[in-house]
């Protein structure tokens, strides 16, 4: 039998974690009470009413520097409009952060979804980095784990232009409540490049050897 130690792992008493709702996006919390299996957690938006209700079944993660933590959690109870109790079903699952070198950007983007085929919408959203194997987006719309998205940016790396802008299109492995943007439903994701896009793949690799030159010089 897992014990309750390593169900919580990291998780304590004031930890800010992400919720991933049923078709509501994500909402960010923090840990009020932690006991063992048992969560209390005070939400930092008040949601609309029926979001959360006793028996759903809800992602819950913890971004931290070396990687992310994700549970699957069940709510147990909903107290008040902006608490919930959930009970933690299983041990975290750990995902790693990407092992390819790894840049700050810093770049605006347009960011679509993809579904059906089609490129949705697009939205702005901030590559905060890029590798060799995906980037990490801030401020975006709300997004799921799961999602294709295409984004479109200007990669213009110290000197070195690339020739406008460059899309690629990657699949979201992680969405979870924004940290540097307060707005509603506002997420950060990591997105994994998709196969079959080896000139936008050049790009992104020409622009992180020209950051991490820089970089060695300095």
């Amino acid at each position: 039998m897992t014990s309750a130690t390593a169900i919580a792992g990291p998780l304590d008493v004031g930890v800010r974690v992400g919720l991933q709702l049923p078709g509501a996006g994500t909402c960010s919390a923090t840990v009020a009470c932690c006991d063992g299996r048992s969560l209390l957690l005070e939400l930092e938006h008040e949601l609309p009413e029926g979001t959360l209700e006793e028996g759903s079944v809800v992602d819950m993660f913890l971004p931290l520097s070396w990687g992310m933590y994700k549970w699957i959690t069940i709510v147990s109870c909903v107290p008040g409009e902006r608490k919930a109790e959930v009970q933690l079903l299983d041990a975290p699952m750990f995902i790693q952060r990407r092992l390819d070198p790894r840049v700050g950007a810093g770049i605006l983007a347009e960011v679509r979804p993809v579904r059906a085929g089609a490129a949705g919408q697009s939205h702005r959203a901030l590559v905060a980095d890029l590798s060799h194997g995906g980037l990490k987006l801030e401020g975006a719309r709300p997004l799921r784990a799961g999602e294709i998205v295409e984004v479109t940016m200007e990669l213009t790396a110290t000197l070195v232009s690339l020739g406008g802008p460059v899309t690629v299109a990657g699949r979201v492995v992680m969405a979870y409540p924004s940290t540097s943007n307060d707005e509603a439903g506002a997420t950060d994701a990591h997105v994994s490049f998709l196969d079959g896009q080896a000139r936008a793949i050049e790009a992104v690799d020409h622009f992180v050897a020209q950051q991490l030159k820089c970089r060695w010089k300095a």
